[in-house]
This record gives structure tokens, C-alpha cells and sequence, in this order.
């Protein structure tokens, strides 16, 4: 190939071929009902036991509020550094006890949505968990950040359940 031929990939990384998202999976097995570690998904006394603070990052919790109903809505408010910071998004899909899909948008970057999808499956008391962040390209210089946030919720989740 001619070096002018290579110029076309330079700026192309494979997540922009791949339609400008990039793709974190977490797998958790989890020592609780699926039905119950569902409910802690959704159920803001719940989310504020291990969604944020201090387990997970150093920040407190303003206000949790969700409307829990596919296209439901969610504000998540923390105070991260003497910032406050809203974790907003909308219930794509709630299919009880199995599938919670949800938008993600960070004040910080309002204009950068992900995608989560968590999958539930129950294997005798236990729950595999299955979760899946389509992040967008803008947040690739992020990336080992956010999956390392997101495995700190999943294992602070899990022991809620120890």
C-alpha cells in the first residue's frame, strides 16, 4: 500500500467503524434473587446504598429521583469535589425481572448520551449480571475510567448481598 493510501486510517479508530460507540461488558454473579437485585436497580433508598458515594467514588448524594416505567425518567444528584453532578436518563426498556435498559448523560457532558443494558438471569439463589455500556467515541480517553466506576457499583451492589 502507498503511504498516501494510509492516511485514510489514521483518524479511524475502530469504534468509529463500528458506529461511533465503544463497548464495555461487566459480568457479576451476585448472592441474592434476581427479583431483589433488580429492585435494587430501580429503588432509590437502594441505588444511593451502592450506585454512589463513597463505596464508589468520594461524593454524597444530593437527591435520588426515578419515575420507574419504560420512557420513565431518573436524576441522580451527588456532590463530587464541591461540585454538584446530575446523572440523568430515561427507562428504554423494564422488562421485569430480566432486562433494564436506560440512557446516561453526565452534566459534566450533557451532549455525550450512553446506552446501559443490564441483563438478569437467576441461577439457583444466585444472579448473573450482565451488564452492557455503549459508550460514545467522545468518552474513549475515559474508558478504563468508567468501566473501573461501573465494576466499583457492580461489587459494592453485590455485597449488599453478602
Amino acid at each position: 500500500m502507498a503511504a498516501e493510501q494510509f492516511s485514510m486510517f489514521e483518524n479511524a479508530s475502530p469504534a468509529k467503524k463500528a458506529g461511533g460507540v465503544s463497548t464495555i461488558t461487566i459480568n457479576k454473579t451476585i448472592n441474592g434473587k434476581q427479583q431483589s437485585v433488580f429492585d435494587h436497580w430501580l429503588i432509590p433508598v437502594f441505588i444511593g446504598e451502592w450506585m454512589f458515594g463513597p463505596k464508589v467514588q468520594d461524593e454524597k448524594i444530593i437527591s435520588l429521583e426515578n419515575t420507574v416505567r419504560k420512557n420513565g425518567e431518573f436524576d441522580f444528584r451527588v456532590n463530587r469535589g464541591g461540585k454538584e453532578i446530575s446523572h440523568q436518563g430515561k427507562y428504554l426498556e423494564l422488562s421485569i425481572p430480566n432486562i433494564l435498559e436506560f440512557s446516561w448523560l453526565e452534566s459534566s457532558a450533557p451532549e455525550v448520551v450512553s446506552l446501559i443494558n443490564v441483563q438478569f438471569s437467576e441461577v439457583g439463589d444466585k444472579t448473573k449480571l450482565k451488564l452492557t455500556l455503549k459508550v460514545p467515541v467522545e468518552l474513549d480517553a475515559d474508558r478504563d475510567e468508567i468501566k473501573n466506576i461501573w465494576t466499583a457499583r457492580c461489587k459494592a451492589l453485590a455485597e449488599k448481598f453478602k
